[in-house]
């Protein structure tokens, strides 16, 4: 009898398996498995659009837009850099020129022709009777006199093979911190590559890598921070571009604004409104029979002092012209006004 009870607990054990019970247990774990899966693709995707939006950040980071105007460049040499990675450089240079600062006093006007003859022309003439209301003034035209100013041309070199590191933590002597930089930069999983020299600067905390290669200066500034790993402790340090800045053919120069004139004899008509002023000043030398011309702009100054700042553009016959109202020692009042 024994034997046979162990038979038929045998055979209600093989029978388990096919009971119901079982497959919904299977379902279950099919559920679970899918749940992980749809939970596995949603962070994926979130990390996918981190992804894309750093790769957006980056992008922008590294253009320039601008609209440059068309012109014809004539080369008249060909430098020799001292080696032949100044070629693989992105290079820039700006001409600068100073503000040079005029005060129009009280009773005095600028205009600003379209022709430097007609200018001139205003000048030489001297006396001109301008009718302003029922008033005829009587106003002499003389050339601007301009300060001396300051001219000079900055140029700009970013390097593809060296980066700037800051923020270098001060754990180490200095010839160990300098190996240390040299190793961490040359590892290439994390994006760097062989390393020529390292310029160390403890006090500053700062250094300069140069890369053997170029390309390898790139993909480390695509990130902001590096990682620097001293006695197993990981430190970001701050990663830029390296921009070396030369200033060069410092000039300073004077000289006379050829297309505008300095008015005077306005100090009796300080009541008036200086914008109704500016127009009738304005009409009276449009006209040819009065020996003026096309006019740009006018600026009056009936009560109180203005500060005209002239800017060289090209020539003196293209300027940019600033005018201030001084309201107190420290601030200004600006309107600009723009000299074609």
């Amino acid at each position: 009898m024994g034997i046979m009870a162990t038979g038929e607990d045998k055979e209600k054990e093989a029978l388990k398996v096919d009971w119901p019970g079982d497959g919904l247990k299977e379902d279950e774990q099919y559920q679970k498995l899918i749940d992980e899966m749809v939970k596995e693709n949603v962070q994926l995707k979130e990390e996918i659009q981190k992804l894309e939006v750093e790769l957006q950040e980056a992008t922008k980071t590294t253009q320039l837009q601008e609209d440059i105007p068309e012109t014809n460049l004539k080369f008249t040499s060909l430098e020799s850099p001292e080696n032949y990675r100044q070629f693989l450089n992105i290079c820039c240079s700006f001409q600068m020129s100073s503000h040079i600062p005029y005060e129009l006093q009280k009773g005095e006007a600028l205009i600003t022709f379209e022709e430097e003859e007609v200018a001139q022309h205003v000048i030489r003439m001297g006396k001109h009777h301008v009718q302003i209301e029922d008033v005829f003034v009587e106003i002499m035209a003389k050339p601007v006199p301009l300060k001396s100013g300051v001219r000079f041309q900055v140029h700009v070199e970013v390097s593809k093979t060296k980066i700037n590191v800051t923020e270098i933590p001060d754990e180490l002597p200095e010839n160990q911190m300098r190996d240390k930089l040299e190793l961490s930069f040359s590892k290439s999983r994390y994006g760097g590559g062989e390393v020529e020299s390292v310029e160390y600067d403890r006090p500053a905390r700062s250094a300069v890598i140069t890369f053997v290669e170029t390309g390898v200066a790139d993909k480390i500034l695509k990130k902001k921070d590096y990682p620097l790993y001293i006695n197993q402790n990981c430190h970001r340090v701050v990663v830029s571009s390296y921009i070396e800045t030369h200033l060069k053919k410092f000039q300073v120069f004077s000289g006379i604004s050829k297309r505008t004139v300095l008015l005077t004899g306005l100090e009796d008509i300080d009541l008036m409104d200086e914008e109704l002023v500016e127009d009738l000043v304005n009409i009276h030398f449009q006209r040819e029979k009065n020996g003026g011309g096309e006019v740009d702009v006018v600026k009056c100054s009936l009560r109180q002092p203005h500060i005209a700042y002239f800017s060289r553009i090209g020539s003196w016959n293209h300027m940019k012209i600033t005018v201030s109202v001084p309201k107190s020692l420290s601030m200004f009042d600006k309107n600009e006004f723009f000299f074609p």
